[in-house]
């Protein structure tokens, strides 16, 4: 027995409201208990993706584990119970996050783009999408910078906290470049290239598809 979707008038609702919270929060939330409270924010953002989609029972139970279990790895490192682990226990669970979200804007995206009548939910879903790229980027910065302290003029991981990884994503992604963190190694300017020119891409062809469908409508 399947689950009953969402209306498809208030989809994307809850996501949106949920990312712009883990995103707002995320500058007072940055070590200890913070940093807690901010993977379990992610956690339960992973959740409300997870739930919007109809899926197979042993499959939604499947990726609920995997979330969790990404959420405790990183609960563990930010609290330094294996010291000796804390750092592959801080990639595992970016991995996966990144994985889970990057899926959501895939599946968001698809969904969105083919739409056959753009409504307020069309335009909540593809502000999720974009919000969606930039934490993704945003854990692949972490990443790097976790394995390779010296892969940005600074630190991007601090204390377990993402803050200016999240910072550095969404000036990268909007093409702002403040210039006060810059990328240096090699992985490091291949993701923040990628990221700029997905980023405007994106929106490029977003206002296209809402433009076109009023239009459409309007006729």
């Amino acid at each position: 027995m399947k689950r009953p979707e969402q209306p498809r008038s208030h989809k994307y609702r809850q996501l949106l409201f949920v990312l712009i919270l883990v995103f707002s929060v995320s500058p007072f939330l940055q070590s200890g208990i913070g940093r807690i409270v901010t993977t379990l924010l992610l956690l339960y953002t992973i959740m409300v993706i997870i739930y919007s989609f109809t899926l197979p029972k042993l499959q939604l139970y499947l990726y609920i584990v995997i979330a969790v279990m990404a959420a405790c790895l990183e609960v563990c490192a930010s609290l330094g119970w294996i010291p000796r682990l804390n750092q592959t226990f801080a990639v595992i669970s970016q991995v996966i996050f990144a994985a889970y979200l990057s899926g959501a804007a895939y599946w968001i995206g698809r969904d969105i783009f083919r739409t056959p009548k753009v409504t307020l939910d069309t335009v909540r879903g593809g502000i999720s999408v974009y919000m969606l790229i930039g934490f993704v980027w945003a854990l692949l910065y972490g990443i790097v910078s976790t394995l390779d302290p010296y892969a940005f003029s600074k630190p991007l991981v601090q204390q377990h906290s993402f803050l200016k990884a999240l910072h550095f994503s969404f000036t990268t992604l909007t093409t702002l470049g403040y210039g006060d963190i810059v990328p240096v190694s090699e992985i490091a300017l291949i993701l923040t290239n990628l990221e700029a020119i997905i980023g405007q891409m994106y929106v490029t062809v977003f206002i296209a598809i809402v433009v076109g469908g009023y239009l459409l409508q309007q006729r």
